[in-house]
């Protein structure tokens, strides 16, 4: 298990979080699934759960060109934009 630390971007708000998971994809949907419980993130629904899980394994997280231990995602949903930088913190495999 590696530390991730996950930046999301939605209507307007930054929202900053860190977990220990395996991979890329398993941190972003644990921060989010952590998130939901947020009163300050009480537009996440359980549909956008199944939702994101079916976008990450359709489209896949992007590396950043150029940098290791960084990546992107963004979707749409209800009509709104949302952004996610993720990023590798601590390698705790090495």
């Amino acid at each position: 298990m590696n530390l991730y630390t996950i930046i999301f971007e939605f209507m307007g708000g930054t929202y900053c979080s860190q977990n220990h998971s395996t991979d890329e994809r398993e941190a972003l949907v644990r921060a989010i699934k952590e998130n939901i419980k947020n009163q300050e993130l009480t537009d996440f629904k359980e549909n956008l759960l199944n939702d994101l899980n079916f976008w990450i394994e359709e489209i896949g997280v992007s590396s950043l060109d150029g940098l290791n231990n960084v990546w992107y995602f963004s979707f749409s949903y209800e009509d709104e934009s949302y952004h996610c930088h993720i990023i590798k913190t601590v390698n705790l495999q090495e």
